[in-house]
């Protein structure tokens, strides 16, 4: 299945679509919808941590079988 994807900012309300040849005659489907912008700093944002609380778990076990119990 051949298919033809462009992305471009039109200047009206009217859009002229040049298909290929191997196209006429066949059913296709033309589908428009807003791009969304892609923020850059989105990526490189830093994990977000929890520096207000700070546990000592060393020497902690934990057991499973007690925080099953009922």
């Amino acid at each position: 299945m051949e298919s033809i994807r462009e992305i471009f900012v039109p200047e009206n309300n009217k859009i002229v679509l040049t298909i290929p040849d191997n196209f006429i005659g066949k059913k296709i489907e033309v589908f428009a919808t807003e791009v969304k912008e892609k923020k850059e700093n989105s990526k490189k944002e830093k994990k977000k941590t929890f520096d207000a609380i700070k546990l000592d778990l060393t020497g902690f076990k934990f057991n499973r079988e007690e925080a099953n119990e009922r």
